[in-house]
């Protein structure tokens, strides 16, 4: 009887673990996505370099969907210019850009 209960328990388990797996992995006929973000590049201490254009066409060439973008840095300078006593402030924006597309699956 004990071994009969055992094979039952065992076979009771077996299928939960199984529909678990299902109901985990992602499912089937929607798309998977990937990601990326593109950021400024510090190059100094407070000092940052845009993202290049070029770096931006180059995504869109290999099937990347820019999604967003946002400012990712602002930065205030303070800049005296000739003939003035107190300085101006000068705001820097940089800019991070986000992107997508759908995963290839291979099948």
């Amino acid at each position: 009887m004990r071994i009969k209960l055992l094979i039952a328990g065992l076979a009771a388990l077996a299928v939960i673990m199984y529909a678990q797996r299902e109901r985990l992995a992602p499912p089937r006929g929607v798309a998977a996505w990937e990601y990326r973000v593109l950021l400024p590049q510090e190059i100094g201490p407070g000092i940052y370099r845009n993202v290049d254009l070029h770096e931006l066409s180059y995504l869109g060439d290999q099937g990347w969907e820019l999604v967003s973008v946002t400012p990712w840095v602002i930065r205030n300078d303070e800049r005296k210019y000739k003939n003035e006593e107190t300085p101006r402030v000068v705001t820097q924006s940089y800019l991070a850009y986000y992107f997508k597309r759908q995963k290839v699956r291979a099948e």
